[in-house]
């Protein structure tokens, strides 16, 4: 009698899926945090010194040490 698969194919099969879609859900997230921060010195570029624009750069900050340097390698090195 000849013998089924084993489990353990589909297992491989699910957790490369899921690196997959890790690898794409870390590109989108860095090409929507690049975005975001154009944005930002978009108007950063046009606010007239003062309260806006210190806040406009606080936020730019916080955005850019937000950014997961370490999610980015990750997915440069797990390339499907």
């Amino acid at each position: 009698m000849p013998k089924s698969k084993p489990p353990r194919r589909r297992k491989i099969r699910r957790g490369n899926d899921l690196r997959v879609l890790m690898i794409e859900a870390t590109k989108y997230a860095l090409l929507l945090n690049e975005a975001t921060v154009a944005q930002i010195d978009d108007l950063v570029g046009r606010a007239p010194p003062g309260a806006q624009r210190a806040r406009l750069l606080a936020l730019r900050a916080e955005l850019k040490s937000q950014r997961p340097g370490l999610l980015e390698s990750r997915a440069d090195a797990m390339t499907p």
